[in-house]
């Protein structure tokens, strides 16, 4: 196959995004020397909510979670509520792998502490252990 009938690929990656894929496009267009990730970010400027505004928001979300986890891990040494321990047990012999349980818990741990702020009430240690218990269901 000579070089001109060969099939053009273009690279287009989501620079803005804390993860990043990257896919294939065919196209016809010729290939003139210059970055095509700089070209296609010209061509396909990001969606509103990709933009610069919403990376504070991704930093905030990413220290919440990683939070949320460490809290986790911290009642599992602990072994306090023993029924942090009873759940990632639980999630474990039913297939899931630790690092996916740990953040089902924290979803929980999450939860709690939402209705928390929203009640303005004090942190309820029996409805904590009630959802951790009702995992991998997780409430609406």
């Amino acid at each position: 196959m000579t070089a001109s009938k060969r099939p053009r690929f273009r690279v287009d990656a989501d620079r803005q995004a804390a993860s990043r894929r990257v896919r294939y496009v065919e196209t016809n267009r010729p290939d003139d020397g210059s970055c095509t990730l700089c070209q296609l970010d010209e061509e396909n400027p990001p969606p509103f909510e990709n933009r610069a505004m919403s990376e504070p928001q991704d930093d905030e979300e990413a220290f919440a979670e990683e939070t949320l986890i460490q809290a986790i891990e911290n009642q599992l040494e602990a072994g306090d509520p023993p029924a942090a321990q009873a759940t990632l047990n639980k999630l474990t012999l039913v297939g899931y792998e630790r690092e996916e349980s740990i953040k089902l818990m924290a979803l929980a741990l999450a939860r709690e502490i939402r209705q928390m702020l929203d009640e303005d009430r004090p942190f309820d240690a029996e409805g904590y252990e009630t959802l951790l218990r009702g995992l991998p269901e997780l409430p609406e």
